[in-house]
């Protein structure tokens, strides 16, 4: 009885290969089909090529923001701790008016053209805050004052002092 089931099986295994093999291979060529077909690979190709040389990593973007029409080149180079006059341009009503703000930059905040500084100054006895974009056409100029000689990135420890306790040294 075994004997007659590993012939059984024999033969169902070469039914299936016979099968699974067609007699006789099926070619359909035509004249129109073939360069279409190739002329849709080489269109595919062109695509795939291009989509890889498009692939830029965000933070080269970030890096290289000279072809933003926007991006200001006026601007001097600004460090935290420095003491800055920024001219801005208010419009009040129908009128327009330059202020001018002078302060510390507490923080710098670099992301990209959206790039923003925030200065603080004491007036009065009252610490202001204001945050400018630096890229925004309202900034008429931004002038450096003097440099100053911190450890920080964020000099938001400034909050907290009052008076001759929140000078910095003066870069020399």
């Amino acid at each position: 009885m075994a004997e007659e089931k590993k012939e059984a099986n024999a033969e169902n295994i070469e039914e299936q290969k016979n099968e699974e093999t067609p007699a006789e291979p099926v070619e359909v060529k035509s004249a129109a089909k073939a360069p279409a077909k190739q002329a849709a690979a080489a269109v595919k190709e062109k695509e795939d090529k291009e989509k890889t040389h498009e692939k830029v990593k965000k933070s080269d973007v970030i890096r290289d923001l000279s072809y933003f029409s926007e991006v200001r080149k006026d601007l001097p180079e600004i460090k935290p701790g420095d003491v800055l006059r920024v001219s801005y341009r208010v419009i009040e009503g129908g009128k327009e008016r330059i202020q001018i703000f002078e302060g510390t930059v507490i923080a710098i905040k670099n992301s990209g053209v959206s790039k923003t500084i925030t200065v603080r100054k004491t007036s009065f006895g009252i610490a202001v805050e204001r945050i400018f974009p630096l890229n925004s056409k309202l900034v008429q100029g931004i002038e450096v004052k003097k440099h100053s000689k911190v450890r920080r990135a964020k000099l938001y420890y400034l909050r907290e002092l009052k008076g001759k306790a929140a000078r910095l040294r003066e870069f020399r």
